[in-house]
């Protein structure tokens, strides 16, 4: 589909047509022997592109020439957020011929003939929705973004100029358009259970760096787990590499009986050894990553209150022990937490 577009400026009537396909990428070899793809060397860098095709023989070419090379100087000579191409659009047009069309003018943008990769180029645009192209020399402006603003052309010199600058500058505002993104939302569960999979209440979840210093925060997932954050950096300032680590107050002796005692002493007699990871950390209660007759004995000062809780401080772990967010991820994300109480080796 083609828009054409009408300006008026300096009493004259300008005219170009908006393509609504974006640009066909391509690629050519200069008379310099540097080669030039259109997206990635400079659309995609926030530069604007207009295309001259032409030919060396071609009469109004060479008398447009000159003024080409004065606009190009303006818009920053290839140094800022503009560039030239010239490409030839004859099957008889080397790069060596057009080097000397170049060098007879004056020009400075990069060029091309057929063994540059030029003609095919152009056939290209003359063949999809951009052709068809008539005339010489044609031009055509391509914005950042892709939009393309064919056949930019006025009335007489002045008028090309005008309309080259014209579309030029609005290919540019497209550029410029601030669009508001959305603030960045990031999504995740965390599915925390105990070792028989029934869900864990009364846990505190800690968001703090993985480091252990710095800012933390208490997090608050719904009731099916659900954590969702908007614009994590602005919400929750000052963490590197986060993390969620996660504990669990409560009463030792909850889910501890002689029971357990008594599997932790089976288990060191080799009677009933020990077949689960869980098992492993919920008879270290005297947390020094071994299973020996110290936990049984910690647990059965705790049953008759001769002691008052473990040696960890604390009633519960959890595996793994923290959980590592990406602040960046834009995929919803599941956790899946054991919780472990410490001294119930029988999952009471």
């Amino acid at each position: 589909m083609k828009i054409q577009v009408y300006a008026i400026l300096s009493c004259f009537i300008l005219s170009f047509d908006l393509v609504g396909q974006t640009a066909i990428d391509f690629t050519f070899t200069d008379t310099q022997g540097q080669q030039h793809q259109l997206y990635e060397d400079y659309l995609d860098q926030g530069k604007t592109v207009l295309v001259d095709f032409f030919f060396v023989d071609c009469p109004p070419c060479n008398v447009f020439a000159p003024l080409l090379q004065d606009i190009y100087v303006d818009w920053g000579e290839g140094q800022e957020d503009v560039e030239f191409f010239s490409l030839s659009t004859k099957a008889w047009d080397s790069n060596a011929d057009v080097k000397g069309y170049e060098d007879m003018h004056g020009l400075t943008n990069p060029g091309a003939g057929v063994d540059g990769g030029a003609l095919d180029i152009f056939t290209t645009y003359l063949e999809s929705e951009f052709g068809p192209i008539f005339g010489s020399p044609y031009f055509m402006v391509i914005a950042p973004n892709g939009t393309v603003f064919t056949d930019v052309d006025g009335p007489g010199l002045l008028g090309r100029i005008d309309a080259i600058n014209q579309a030029i500058t609005d290919a540019i505002a497209l550029t410029d358009t601030v669009v508001v993104e959305p603030d960045p939302v990031l999504t995740f569960n965390l599915d925390l259970k105990d070792t028989k999979g029934n869900q864990v209440n009364d846990v505190t979840y800690t968001l703090r760096s993985s480091e252990g210093s710095g800012p933390s925060y208490t997090i608050t997932p719904d009731f099916f787990g659900n954590v969702t954050i908007i614009d994590f950096e602005s919400t929750y300032p000052g963490l590197i590499d986060p993390v969620i680590a996660f504990t669990k107050d409560g009463n030792y002796l909850d889910g501890v009986f002689t029971t357990d005692i008594i599997l932790i002493m089976r288990h060191l007699l080799g009677i009933q050894p020990f077949d689960k990871d869980y098992q492993f950390v919920a008879a270290d209660v005297s947390n020094d990553l071994n299973v020996t007759a110290a936990d049984m004995s910690i647990i059965r000062k705790n049953i008759l209150q001769q002691q008052d809780g473990f040696p960890s401080g604390v009633s519960w772990k959890f595996n793994p022990s923290q959980v590592s967010i990406d602040p960046l991820s834009t995929h919803d994300i599941e956790f899946q937490v054991e919780a472990i109480k410490i001294g119930d080796v029988n999952r009471h």
